[in-house]
């Protein structure tokens, strides 16, 4: 989808919290995908078992070593403990229907860092003047077991152009406000 422009907009400790703003903040966009993305990393064989069960078709890579060029489906994974642990930590990717995926994909989570993102539109309205310009990047980001010292779960709200006013709206709707400059590139 090309490069955004990332407002931090909450950060907590509290996973379910984060889940439930992300969710109000989704709702106030127009969807305009029919698939989320989800990312995880994971660190466990029972973790790497839980994402694939839930996941079958979603890829799985070896997180330490890219240049291998080797990876698995969900259903593809090893069958044996041993050789799926020596492939370990793992990273999935996948794309899905938002809903029932959602809390499953976070009861499956463990200590490894992951990302929940829902594709939309954000409303025009005077206060996201972003909005008007150009519908591409808007987006919602969940961004689980990042390293942060005021909490480990942050949300987003990007934007293609960096627009603070914006993102300082939507924060409020939620109860947040934005917590640095815009990222790029996420």
């Amino acid at each position: 989808m090309g490069s955004s422009r990332a407002y931090p907009v909450f950060r907590t400790d509290d996973l379910a919290d984060a889940y439930r703003r992300a969710r109000l903040l989704s709702g106030l966009m127009k969807p305009l995908d029919a698939e989320m993305w989800l990312c995880a990393q994971a660190l466990t064989v029972p973790e790497a078992r839980g994402l694939a069960a839930l996941l079958p078709t979603g890829l799985f890579e070896p997180s330490y070593d890219w240049d291998r060029d080797v990876w698995f489906t969900g259903a593809e994974l090893p069958r044996d403990d041993r050789e799926l642990a020596a492939e370990l930590p793992l990273t999935v990717d996948t794309y899905a229907a938002p809903g029932p995926v959602e809390p499953a994909f976070l009861r499956a989570l463990g200590a490894g860092s992951a990302t929940m993102l829902w594709y939309g539109v954000w409303p025009s309205a005077p206060g996201i003047p972003s909005a008007v310009r150009d519908s591409a990047n808007q987006r919602v980001e969940l961004g689980i077991n990042e390293e942060h010292p005021d909490g480990r779960h942050t949300l987003y709200v990007h934007f293609t152009y960096a627009d603070e006013t914006g993102a300082a709206r939507l924060a409020a709707a939620i109860g947040g406000s934005v917590l640095g400059p815009a990222q790029v590139g996420r």
